[in-house]
Formats: structure tokens, sequence, C-alpha cells
């Protein structure tokens, strides 16, 4: 959706910048989905959806949240470095902890739907807080813009 509102508004180009932007955020609202399928696994199984979470062993359904998630975080780094993202892209860093506590409720309450929905409420909390946090880094770009013509956010 931020790749596609960033097209919409610049008459159809596509900067780097913007797909570098638009992929943390995209990963982590996939990842919502991903993980809401997992207590939903035996109904859907007995419906006949192949859902990844009822194809797949526990183990790689764990492992594949944990290398998306890892994805997402090492995405906004190499885009700080790149200098494609601004410096304080990096807080989103702080957000480690939540997809943490993903994981191991995964590990924890993977057979337990009702254990999941706190797992899942985290997840949400993880999407929205570096989505947030992009937003406050082009924000503060923005105001050092105008307040400081000359000075920038990104790495020299």
């Amino acid at each position: 959706m931020l790749l596609g509102a960033y097209v919409v508004q610049s008459s159809g180009t596509i900067a780097p910048e913007a797909v570098v932007a638009s992929l943390p955020v995209a990963i982590l609202i996939a990842l919502i989905l991903y993980v809401n399928e997992v207590p939903d696994r035996p109904a859907d199984a007995r419906a006949g959806k192949r859902t990844l979470p009822v194809r797949l062993a526990r183990s790689t359904v764990i492992g594949l949240y944990d290398i998306a998630v890892v994805a997402a975080f090492a995405i906004i780094v190499a885009g700080v470095l790149l200098r494609l993202l601004p410096l304080p892209s990096l807080l989103a860093l702080l957000a480690v902890p939540l997809a943490l506590r993903v994981h191991q409720g995964l590990r924890t309450y993977y057979e337990q739907p009702y254990g999941l929905m706190a797992v899942m409420a985290v997840n949400i909390r993880l999407h929205l807080l570096v989505g947030l946090v992009l937003l406050g880094a082009y924000l503060a770009v923005l105001v050092v813009q105008a307040l400081a013509p000359g000075h920038s956010l990104f790495l020299p």
C-alpha cells in the first residue's frame, strides 16, 4: 500500500527509496496475516484450505516468521547504510523485542489458540511501531530541511 500510494502521487514513477521504505511495512503486515493463520490450522485443514501453517511443520512456520522479521529489520539497516532511508529509521530497531516476544509466543502457544491471541496483538504492535518510526523519520527529515537547510538526516 505504501509503494502504491507513492506511485499514485508521483505520477507513476517508482524510486528505490520508496521501495525500500515500503518493504519492511509490507513484510510486517504479511506477518500479521501469517501469524493469524496459525490458530486456524485445524479448521482450515478440515475445510481443505492449504495455508502455509496447514502445509508446513511447526518449526518451519516459526522459522519462516523469524526469517521474514529479520529481513524487515535488515532492509531498514541496509536502507540507512545505502542512504535510501534517513538515520532516524534505525529507531525501528527498538521494536526487535516485540519480534522476539512473537517468536517466543509462537513457540509457547502454537497449539493453544487462546494463548496465541496475545501473541497476535504483539505482532500487530510490532507492525504499528515500525511503521510509525519510519513515518516519524521522514517527518524529522522535513522538519530539519525546513529549520536547518543544508543539514541532512541521511548518512553522508
